[in-house]
C-alpha cells in the first residue's frame, strides 16, 4: 500500500500538494471515477500540480497512479478483519474510513449473530407473537427505538404491538397482559432486565409468555421458565463507546429474522395485506 502510506505522510509535499492529498484520501471512492482534469477542478489545482505528485509517489502519470490507488485501496479495505465496536473510528479518521469501519461493523455484527441466534429460537419467536393476542415490546434508550422499528414491521402483517419503554407506560402493558400474551424484552447488557424487575416478576405470575434479546446468557438465566433466548455475541461495552453501533445492529438483525419467519409462516394471507394496503395507496416503504 506505497500510495496510499505515501500520501497520509506527505513528506516533501508542497502545501498545495498536501491539500491535494488530503482531498484524495477523503474522496476515495470518487477519485477512483475522475480524470485528471476533474481532479484539479474539485481541488482548485492545476494538471501540471496533479502530475507532480503522481511523480513524488513514483508513478509516470495520473493514469498508473488512479491503478496503484485503485488496488492499495482494496487492499487496504481486505485487510480489515476486525473494528472495535466501541470505537471504530478514531480522532484523526477521515471519512472514508468513517465510512468502511461502519460498514465493517455491521457486517461483523451480522456474522457474530449467525453463530449465536439458531433457526429454532427464531422460529420459536415467530410462533409465539403471531400466536399471542398481544404484544408488549420492553427496553430503553436506543434498544428501544430498535424496538419501535419492529413495532412498525408487525403493523405491516396486521400485529399490533404495545409500548413498554419505561416512560410510564411499562406498568400499563404489564396489568393488561396475560397467558396468552407475549412480551418481547431487549436488552443488550442485560442491565434493563434489574431496572425492569418488577414488570418481570409480574409478566411471569401473570403466565405471560417471554422473549429475551439479549447478549448476557447469564441474565438469561434469572427469568425462570424463559420460552425464547435470542443470543446475541458479545463485543460491546455498555459504557464509554462512541455509538452502540454494534448492539443495535445485533438487535435489529434478530428482530429482522423474526419478522421474515413472522411473514413466512403466514405467507398467503400477509401478501393479501399488502396487495390492500397498495390498493389503498398506503406506502409501506416511507
Amino acid at each position: 500500500m506505497a500510495v496510499l502510506d505515501a500520501l497520509k505522510r506527505m513528506e516533501g509535499f508542497t502545501n498545495a500538494e498536501k491539500d491535494l492529498a488530503r482531498y484524495i484520501l477523503d474522496h476515495l471512492d470518487d477519485v477512483a471515477e475522475m480524470n485528471i482534469g476533474d481532479l484539479s477542478s474539485a481541488t482548485y489545482t492545476s494538471n501540471a500540480t496533479v502530475v507532480r505528485l503522481c511523480r513524488k509517489l513514483g508513478l509516470d502519470g495520473y493514469r498508473d497512479f488512479r491503478i496503484a490507488l485503485a488496488r492499495d485501496v482494496e487492499a487496504e479495505r481486505s485487510s480489515v478483519l476486525n473494528v472495535n465496536p466501541d470505537f471504530p473510528f478514531i480522532e484523526d479518521s477521515n471519512t472514508q474510513q468513517i465510512i468502511h469501519s461502519v460498514a465493517n461493523l455491521t457486517k461483523q455484527s451480522v456474522d457474530a449473530c449467525l453463530g449465536t441466534i439458531t433457526g429454532h429460537d427464531v422460529r420459536t419467536a415467530a410462533r409465539l407473537i403471531r400466536g399471542a393476542q398481544k404484544v408488549a415490546l420492553y427496553g430503553v434508550g436506543d434498544s428501544w427505538v430498535t424496538l419501535d422499528a419492529f413495532a412498525n414491521l408487525l403493523l405491516k402483517i396486521g400485529i399490533i404491538s404495545y409500548s413498554g419503554n419505561l416512560n410510564g407506560d411499562s406498568l400499563v402493558a404489564t396489568q393488561i397482559l396475560g397467558p396468552t400474551d407475549v412480551a418481547v424484552i431487549a436488552t443488550y447488557s442485560g442491565g434493563f432486565l434489574d431496572v425492569f424487575a418488577r414488570e418481570i416478576r409480574l409478566l411471569r405470575s401473570k403466565g405471560c409468555k417471554t422473549i429475551l434479546i439479549t447478549s448476557n446468557a447469564a441474565a438469561a438465566k434469572r427469568i425462570a421458565g424463559l420460552e425464547c433466548l435470542l443470543l446475541l455475541p458479545e463485543g460491546e461495552t455498555t459504557r464509554g463507546s462512541v455509538a452502540t453501533y454494534y448492539s443495535q445492529s445485533c438487535i435489529r438483525f434478530a428482530l429482522n429474522c423474526v419478522y421474515g419467519e413472522c411473514f413466512a409462516q403466514n405467507w398467503k394471507e400477509n401478501m393479501e395485506l399488502r396487495a390492500s394496503f397498495a390498493k389503498n395507496d398506503v406506502y409501506l416503504e416511507e
